[in-house]
């Protein structure tokens, strides 16, 4: 028994560099507050945040796009005002059909 011992402690002093490299690796792979498992996640996560990010930038330009064409033309307030809020001038009647 007591040589067996002596010759797993031989073989751990001789191979204790690899058991340093296997216990930081396991530290940093599993259990560091910024382990890998977290960083692969959080990877994940930023790409669907600037693919969101993306389709919220086309919205706006679109929507400001619209903005700039409403302050060019008052007609078009006009016509919007007409058809989305049924809004009419003094005197005119607004006839809605229902399809």
């Amino acid at each position: 028994m007591n040589d067996s011992i002596a010759q797993l402690a031989v073989w751990i002093s001789k191979h204790k560099y690899l058991f340093v490299t296997i216990a930081f690796l396991v530290i940093i792979v599993f259990l560091d507050e910024n382990n890998m498992m977290k960083h692969i996640q959080n990877k994940r996560e930023i790409a669907t945040l600037e693919s969101e990010k993306a389709e919220l930038q086309r919205e706006f330009d679109e929507l400001s796009r619209k903005l700039e064409e409403l302050d060019a033309d008052p007609i078009l307030i006009e016509k919007i005002a007409r058809e989305r809020y049924g809004m009419h001038k003094p005197g005119e009647e607004i006839f809605i059909f229902d399809d």
